[in-house]
């Protein structure tokens, strides 16, 4: 492949998948892939920690030491023994009711009250409605049993002295007893807790084996158990809520682990049996050491391996951002080679930091965000700061979220705040609002209560914004020539007046330098009006036209006598003219002019014709009955603008000399005129690979119409210089008024 094909590939934009877009895009893979393994390698993870693989009832080849603290924790089954056993433990509470007593009694005897009367009235079928309306279970024989006076009195009897007998011992709500696991419970009366034995006191089915104790099976007996149950309210109720909540804070007061292991204690011995503690040892150990992101018996070529795919995907988010966002930067493959550089140098100093245990706000991230945003622009600089700041926080050694914030607001900071850097007194400016921004992240993480040294962290972070910023400034030169671009510091010292060809030019052509100054002033105001780069226009400007000085006095500007296009022929006269495009190419050749200054002097005439003197050869022709002139002769060598820029210096450049000519230039002479220059570059194609809008372009035809009508405004006739302004004019070549505009 051809040097000039593999320039194209790497650098031009592909217009084939195979095998342009494959390299294209295939050779910034692989910048990314290499810096992603670079910075892996400088932050490795660590290697896992061994422990091996141990059998119970064996002997320890070797000591096993804790390099960190762990707890170890129960077997499941023994914490799960030990809670229901606290959760026993718990004394059940009941509420003592005094009332239940004379409640009992009142309602046995309101129903044996209302099988009397049933009795006297209606006889058993009295008494059986009366049973059944009270829900007491009573056959035939129960039934004839109660209808008979003497063993319905004998049967109210008997229950009320068995409530009256056992109720004072208390009597559990049913169901309850079942809820009782200790000897004791705890009663509750009048808000005055105190103990009682279990035995003390009586479940619902204890209360009828008490009642029912001595009597003989039968229908009397078998009735008397109907009536205490249909009517028995329990006097102890059991308080479920405080019980319940009792035993569980029992059972949460179980410690869940059986010891706890220092560091740097033996978990192991050599030489000693290993046995059933020791494995549950290491296995909590495992455990911790897993939680904690540590690998465990391996090599860490699994942790380089995942170093190598998080870096790759923060870094290829990066590249697809210039990709889609930033295509300038994406398809110079010398900018890409830049960026990574500057990232490399940057993980280097981390590196070296990481090694002399500085603080983690130490990395130069100011470095990166400054020399990005001079080199293009500080959303470039605030999302790689954003990259950095992730990247870091991922390595072994700054893995902390005060790390990435501090990066994140310094790097933030620096991007920000160098928008327009054009003298070396900016620097102390950013400087101090990158140190302020850094002084707030950190402050407030102090606050927050994060685990690190403030004073140190703050003047690491202090350190590395003053460093970096120096080697950013410093570096410029050296990031101007691996990319190519030059920064608006360059094109200031460019636009310097003082500079040595720019004197000549006021001292060896000065009509060609004023010319220069006036279309300077006017392709800056037409820059500003539609957003394009005002101080590139104006450098570009101060030297489109210094290829004049091989000749000045082909050009009517600097001509004080005759014009020598006169007596020349029209080609020759075209060829000295265009020749002021390729003087000035050599010119700046010579001067080491940057490409982007340079681009002006043969891109504000594009490849338009020299229409004067092409038009002068016809003539000459017709009249000598010749063959009609070449008019690839009399064109520019161009090549047409590329860049807004140079499309409204071609534009202005023209414009202003036209005007110039003008006899009488009046506000709607100047733009009728204007309006005509433009319409001529736009239907000759001049502006076709430019990205002028039609907008843009009526937005200078209206300020350029502005700004002319005020640098050839009607001046006021004085009466001690009238006699100058009514004198005849001396007798000078008219100006060749060409349709380029370019005055000969």
């Amino acid at each position: 492949m051809s040097e000039a094909r593999r320039k194209s590939i790497l650098h031009g934009e592909p217009k084939r998948l195979w095998p342009d877009a494959v390299l294209h895009h295939g050779a910034r893979v692989l910048v990314v892939l290499v810096l992603s393994v670079g910075i892996a390698v400088l932050f490795p993870a660590e290697p896992g920690v061994p422990i091996g693989r141990w059998r119970a009832d064996t002997v320890a080849e070797r000591d096993v030491l804790a390099e960190i603290a762990f707890d170890v924790p129960k077997p499941a089954a023994d914490l799960a023994r030990e809670r229901r056993e606290a959760e026993a433990s718990v004394v059940a509470t009941f509420v003592y009711r005094p009332d239940a007593r004379d409640s009992v009694l009142a309602a046995m005897a309101g129903i044996f009250a209302r099988l009397d009367t049933a009795a006297a009235s209606s006889g058993t079928a009295g008494v059986a409605a009366v049973l059944d309306d009270a829900g007491i279970d009573a056959g035939e024989e129960h039934v004839q049993l109660v209808a008979d006076a003497g063993a319905r009195d004998q049967l109210h009897q008997q229950a009320t002295m068995a409530v009256r007998s056992h109720f004072p011992a208390g009597v559990m709500a049913p169901g309850a007893a079942s809820r009782v696991t200790t000897d004791t419970i705890r009663i509750v009366r009048d808000d005055r807790a105190s103990r009682a034995a279990r035995s003390s006191v009586l479940s619902g089915r204890e209360f009828y084996e008490r009642a029912l104790a001595g009597l003989a099976p039968g229908p009397e007996t078998d009735l008397l158990r109907n009536v205490l149950a249909r009517f028995l309210s329990p006097s102890l109720v059991l308080d479920a809520a405080r019980t319940d909540r009792e035993r569980r804070a029992a059972a949460s007061a179980v410690p869940v682990n059986v010891t706890r292991v220092l560091e740097g204690e033996a978990i192991v011995r050599a030489n000693q049996q290993v046995g059933q503690a020791e494995l549950r040892k290491l296995d909590a150990y495992r455990a911790e050491l897993r939680s904690q992101g540590r690998n465990v018996d391996a090599s860490n070529l699994g942790g380089l391996v995942g170093g190598v795919l998080v870096n790759t995907l923060l870094l290829g988010g990066f590249g697809v951002l210039l990709l889609f966002q930033r295509r300038d930067v994406y398809r110079a493959f010398r900018s890409v080679l830049t960026v990574a550089g500057i990232f490399a140098f940057y993980f280097l100093a981390a590196f070296l930091a990481a090694r002399l245990d500085l603080p983690p706000a130490s990395v130069p991230v100011a470095f990166v965000a400054i020399s990005l945003a001079v080199l293009w622009d500080g959303r470039l600089a605030f999302a790689a700061a954003t990259v950095l700041a992730a990247l870091t926080a991922v390595q072994e050694p700054f893995s902390t979220v005060h790390a990435f914030v501090a990066a994140l607001a310094g790097g933030g900071a620096a991007a920000l705040s160098v928008r327009t850097f054009r003298r070396l007194s900016q620097t102390w400016v950013f400087i101090a609002v990158i140190a302020a921004a850094y002084a707030l992240a950190l402050a407030g993480l102090h606050l927050r209560g994060a685990d690190f040294p403030f004073l140190a962290s703050l003047g690491a972070a202090l350190a590395s914004t003053v460093l970096g910023a120096i080697l950013a400034i410093g570096f410029i030169p050296v990031f101007e020539w691996l990319t190519g671009i030059t920064t608006t510091q360059t094109l200031v010292g460019w636009a310097d007046l003082d500079r040595p060809l720019l004197r000549r030019l006021a001292v060896e052509a000065p009509g060609t330098h004023a010319h220069t100054m006036q279309v300077a002033a006017l392709a800056e105001a037409g820059a500003g009006a539609v957003g394009a780069d005002v101080l590139l226009c104006r450098a570009g400007t101060y030297y489109h036209d210094v290829g004049k000085l091989a000749n000045p006095g082909h050009f009517i500007e600097n001509q004080r006598g005759g014009n020598p296009h006169d007596s020349m022929d029209p080609l020759d006269s075209a060829s000295a003219v265009r020749e002021h495009v390729t003087h000035g190419i050599e010119l700046a050749r010579r001067e080491k002019l940057p490409k982007v200054v340079a681009a002006f002097i043969p891109e504000h005439h594009g490849d338009h014709t020299i229409g004067f003197f092409l038009a002068r050869a016809r003539e000459r022709a017709t009249e000598e009955g010749a063959e009609p002139p070449d008019p690839e002769l009399f064109q520019y060598p161009g090549p047409r603008p590329r860049s807004r820029e140079t499309g409204i210096v071609m534009l202005a450049d023209a414009a202003e000399s036209s005007v110039r000519a003008l006899k009488t230039p009046t506000k709607d002479r100047i733009a009728a005129r204007v309006d005509e220059i433009v319409s001529q570059r736009v239907g000759s194609g001049q502006l076709d690979d430019t990205s002028l809008t039609l907008r843009d372009l009526a937005v200078l035809k209206a300020r350029f119409a502005e700004v002319l009508a005020g640098m050839h405004h009607q001046r006021i006739d004085y009466p001690e210089t009238r006699r100058l302004s009514t004198a005849p004019p001396p007798p000078v070549p008219a100006p060749a008024d060409d349709a380029d505009g370019e005055r000969r």
